[in-house]
């Protein structure tokens, strides 16, 4: 194993991506429907031009707690999950690389969602990792900029050279890891997990 570090990222590559999505799409403008006497269809229009002023590199644009507080619905992340209709789900086949990685090569998470999330979508998976960031909340930096990754590696005392990320966003994992110095992997969504699965195994020598 040529790398000191194998970096994932979480969603859609390592945890699916429909547990977050039903938050931010349906479970807090269902709540804020609630709480205001709106419909749900309105609700959703006006959060998602609410969401459409901040960009990627914005904190608020991550943070549920920002959101409950400025939307002012007094309810804890906790118990909206406990309501949700999509639980976090690990996928099997990644979690095969990470079991056979796991005591020959340190492994991280390196994650533009909240710690909330993060420890959720992880469970007990979390094992397995030296360390998961969350940007926003470990690393005080919105989304998954050239600097967070620069960061980790201050942080672990290794060369970007000795990182290998793999993720499925192409800006924030693959071309802001590449401006790093950091090799990349491109869990390809428009291939199938199949595919993705046996590209990285090969890249890995597993």
């Amino acid at each position: 194993m040529r790398y000191k570090i194998i970096s994932f990222d979480l969603q859609a590559t390592l945890s699916l991506g429909k547990f977050s999505d039903e938050f931010w799409i349906e479970r807090l403008p269902l709540l804020y429907s609630k709480f205001y006497g709106k419909s749900v269809e309105d609700s959703k229009r006006e959060l998602k031009q609410l969401f459409g002023e901040y960009g990627k590199y914005d904190y608020r644009y991550y943070s549920q707690q920002y959101w409950f507080d400025r939307l002012q619905v007094m309810e804890s992340f906790d118990k909206i999950v406990d309501l949700m209709r999509n639980k976090p789900i690990f996928f099997e086949d990644t979690k095969k690389i990470i079991e056979e990685l796991f005591g020959k090569v340190p492994m991280i998470i390196i994650s533009t969602t909240t710690r909330e999330f993060i420890d959720v979508e992880m469970g007990e998976n979390k094992k397995y990792f030296l360390k998961t960031y969350s940007t926003i909340d470990d690393l005080e930096i919105a989304g998954k900029p050239k600097i967070a990754f620069e960061k980790v590696c201050l942080e672990l005392g290794v060369l970007p050279s000795e990182i290998l990320h793999i993720g499925d966003n192409q800006e924030m994992d693959i071309a802001n890891g590449k401006m790093a110095g950091v090799d990349t992997f491109y869990f390809d969504n428009k291939l199938s997990r199949e595919k993705n699965v046996a590209r990285l195994r090969e890249m890995l020598g597993l």
